[in-house]
């Protein structure tokens, strides 16, 4: 609990209290009034109206020397006091002028007795009001003091109070600075998280370059292979049939060579010629037959290999997309996860500035609060203040026309009522 709330529970305590007392003394007035309504509706008795009559008299007489009390009212009786005298000395002087000349000397002592006198009220009157007169100075001083005082205190609470807005303000800036800062965070890890999948994926891509390289490269091999098992059987074939045409000439010339011997041996020879081109004939035929089915076995073999090469290719093309197909699954999910994480972080975090701001605003209405109050307090005090000054006016000039009106019935003339009618009455400090 902080010491604005429990400066805040205390007045509110402070206030219940005053209109608990206020309404206890409402009860209490009322009962009173009630009680006097009672008293003056019963018909009195002869010992309640004496009673009365004293109390009366006595609570009057008691308001008199109350008033009586006052430097005013002092300085009011001083002026009746001087009209009396010297309203007595004007009626002795007149009543001298036509006594004996010896009563004018006596006379005349007496009138410097009483000057001496008012002298001497006068002097002890103006000690009297300068004493009072430097005890207001003295007592405004010390209020203009107190009332400084209260402005120095009321400003350094004010002073207070900015520097904590401002440090409230300054804390704010820097959650949304941190917030900045984490969005800018999360940005930058997205960007990061990217750059590594466009890199898996170049990496991947660049795999695949590779292999369809190795694959051309392969086909390649294949083709060239073929193209020299081709040259080397035209090659042995071309040769072949060259060694067959050689034989054919040398059987023919051998033949030529023959057929000037006897007429028997040109036929056994013709058909031994033929004979044995009859087996070159065959083991041509065989040989081409076995050739013919190497070259088929070959193809076979080719056929085979290319078959399994196409099949480890799709394994390999099977396998590179489940490895990438996982691999997106483990970064998607972990992004999920990472941006999940974030939007749980920045939920909280803006809940917590959510909070701070509803604690900040609710510390500165309290403040405002607090500043309002305080000012019709003030405002009230004065008025209240205002108003005893008024009564208390309003009662001394009461008071300065009782004075005049006693002057008035005791015959002193108004010449010498002229300086109390003449006094001013100011406002009490």
């Amino acid at each position: 609990m902080t010491a604005e709330q429990v400066s805040s529970m205390r007045h509110a305590a402070e206030e219940r209290k005053e209109a608990e007392r206020a309404a206890a003394k409402a009860r209490k007035q009322k009962m009173l009034r009630l009680e006097e309504e009672a008293r003056q509706q019963a018909p009195p008795t002869e010992s309640q109206v004496v009673r009365a009559h004293a109390d009366n008299a006595t609570l009057s007489r008691a308001h008199q020397l109350l008033e009586e009390e006052k430097d005013e009212v002092k300085h009011m009786n001083q002026m009746v006091q001087y009209a009396k005298c010297v309203a007595v000395r004007d009626k002795q002087m007149q009543e001298k002028l036509s006594a004996m000349l010896a009563e004018e000397e006596e006379q005349k002592r007496l009138d410097l007795m009483m000057e001496i006198e008012r002298v001497r009220a006068l002097e002890a009157y103006q000690a009297r009001d300068v004493q009072r007169r430097e005890e207001q100075v003295r007592s405004a001083a010390i209020l203009q003091e107190q009332l400084a005082e209260r402005q120095r205190q009321r400003l350094r609470q004010e002073e207070m109070r900015d520097q904590e807005r401002l440090a409230m303000v300054r804390e704010l800036e820097r959650l949304q600075h941190e917030e900045a800062a984490a969005a800018a965070a999360k940005k930058a890890r997205a960007a990061a998280l990217m750059e590594e999948v466009a890199a898996s994926n170049s990496e991947q891509i660049e795999r695949k370059k590779q292999l369809a390289q190795q694959e051309w490269e392969e086909e390649a091999r294949i083709a060239e292979y073929i193209r020299h098992k081709d040259a080397r059987e035209q090659a042995l074939a071309a040769e072949k049939e060259a060694v067959a045409r050689g034989k054919e000439m040398e059987v023919a010339r051998l033949r030529a060579m023959q057929e000037k011997q006897a007429d028997h041996q040109s036929e056994q020879d013709e058909l031994r010629a033929r004979r044995y081109q009859e087996a070159k004939e065959r083991e041509w035929r065989a040989k081409e037959r076995a050739a013919g089915e190497r070259q088929a076995a070959m193809m076979a073999d080719l056929a085979a290999a290319r078959e399994a090469q196409m099949r480890s290719k799709l394994v390999a093309q099977a396998t590179m997309a489940q490895v990438e197909q996982t691999e997106f699954m483990r970064v998607l999910t972990v992004n999920q996860e990472r941006e999940e994480q974030q939007r749980s972080q920045a939920a909280v975090q803006h809940q917590i500035c959510e909070a701070y701001k509803r604690d900040l605003l609710g510390q500165m209405q309290a403040h405002a609060e607090a500043k309002r109050a305080a000012r019709a307090s003030y405002l009230e005090e004065g008025k209240r203040i205002r108003q005893a000054q008024q009564q208390e006016k309003a009662s001394l000039e009461e008071i300065k026309s009782r004075k005049l009106q006693e002057l008035a019935c005791s015959g002193v003339p108004e010449k010498y009522q002229a300086e109390l009618a003449r006094m001013r009455i100011k406002s009490a400090k």
